[in-house]
């Protein structure tokens, strides 16, 4: 996958080791996201160190940030037992980033040989922290960033979850796309009464010893409830993971998660800010997948990695307070964005990157600068550039909020 290299302000802002990945115990650290969408999309080198000491000194959610706890030189890196007994635990974080520095170093700082060492037996955690392990890594490899790699494989091992992998059975269902799974998914959503059935039940099912280093968080509690415990509709995977051309793979997905943003679409014009999720750590994910796949293999990893993220995105939109999109709604957003194909002349981008370029909520950048990107490389389809005008809100996480809030239920 073609990249081009960033400005030297994004270079050293990336490379920044002052704060820890999450804050509050529970929120990511979005501040090097953003720098990369910023210059990605033009943004001048006074605005992107603009939002950097902005967020930085306080994110949106009106919390700072939190500085690591340890100087970097003086931080003992973990142990490879110590790697495997951390995993999904959600401590000593600095530890791990050490130890895949490390390991950098024994590789001759080839970024590519430790994403493929390393990664694979990852992917199967991609769910944690709302995805923001697979974020992290996947817009490092786009930035190219060394040390924010070493941070994304950290974050990756340090907030694992996922669907157990013993789980996934493949090809159960006979179906063609993933528009056509998820509309499977949601006849059985309601014909089974899942939500009753499954989600609240498994809510209920488990105590405060459950994920203990979770308690508190909310939403992300409650989805590691969900994916511990899966139903079938999300387990039983469709065909087209394992027969599609995997370039075709990812076009489908990006437009089914995008299909599935659009019917978040608010009366104001607002997305959802957890579905976005689906665009970018999509968009990360393939980032990691082309790395551990490149060449002409089978695709193992990306197959594999594809049927966590699909099992994963069935739970985290069953979780999620709107519940799973209805049958109507889905085929509603087909018939509204089908494969419409625009003239680069006609459609101008500029005013959505100007107003993404100056937005504090930085999920936005992030959502424009895929959404174009997508938009370039499949044929203008209306659907990307649609999904890019419709910023999300900074959702409810404020000092006297600890839980997720869902806008669709405001």
């Amino acid at each position: 996958m073609k990249v081009n290299p960033l400005k030297t302000i994004s270079k050293a802002l990336l490379a920044d080791r002052t704060f820890d990945i999450e804050f509050r115990g529970y929120l990511s650290n979005h501040a090097k996201h953003a720098v990369i969408a910023h210059d990605r999309l033009g943004a001048p080198n006074d605005r992107i160190q603009e939002y950097w000491d902005d967020y930085t000194a306080m994110t949106p959610y009106s919390i700072q940030l939190h500085k690591v706890d340890q100087k970097w030189n003086e931080v003992q890196p973990a142990t490879e037992d110590q790697w495997c007994t951390w995993r999904g635990k959600k401590t000593h974080w600095q530890e791990q980033v050490a130890f895949m520095n490390d390991e950098l170093k024994k590789l001759d700082n080839d970024t590519d040989k430790l994403i493929q060492k390393y990664a694979p037996e990852l992917l199967s955690g991609l769910a944690g922290s709302l995805t923001h392990g697979i974020i992290h890594l996947g817009w490092a490899i786009d930035a190219q960033s060394p040390w924010m790699i070493t941070e994304g494989l950290a974050y990756l091992n340090f907030c694992h979850i996922g669907v157990d992998e013993a789980r996934l059975n493949a090809d159960r269902h006979r179906e063609n796309s993933p528009m056509e799974s998820l509309i499977r998914a949601a006849h059985t959503w309601k014909a089974e009464n899942l939500k009753e059935d499954w989600i609240d039940r498994v809510k209920a099912k488990y105590d405060e010893s459950f994920h203990p280093e979770l308690v508190g968080s909310g939403f992300q509690h409650e989805l590691s409830k969900v994916v511990s415990d899966p139903h079938p509709v999300a387990t039983h995977l469709p065909t087209w993971i394992n027969e599609k051309n995997v370039d075709d793979l990812w076009e489908s997905m990006y437009k089914a998660a995008t299909w599935i943003y659009l019917t978040t679409i608010d009366e104001k014009g607002h997305g959802n800010f957890l579905v976005l999720h689906l665009l970018t750590s999509l968009w990360g994910l393939e980032h990691v997948c082309r790395v551990v796949d490149g060449g002409p293999t089978m695709m193992k990893v990306t197959r594999r990695a594809l049927s966590q993220f699909y099992a994963s995105m069935i739970c985290l939109l069953s979780t999620s307070g709107g519940g799973f999109p209805s049958v109507e709604a889905l085929e509603k957003i087909q018939t509204k964005y089908s494969p419409l194909i625009l003239d680069a002349k006609s459609f101008d981008w500029d005013p959505i990157v100007k107003d993404a370029i100056a937005e504090r909520e930085e999920h936005n950048p992030k959502l424009v600068y895929v959404m174009r990107e997508l938009w370039k490389r499949y044929g203008r389809w209306s659907g990307f550039s649609e999904a890019a005008k419709a910023f999300t809100l900074t959702p409810n996480i404020g000092p006297d909020t600890p839980e997720f809030d869902d806008p669709r239920t405001q």
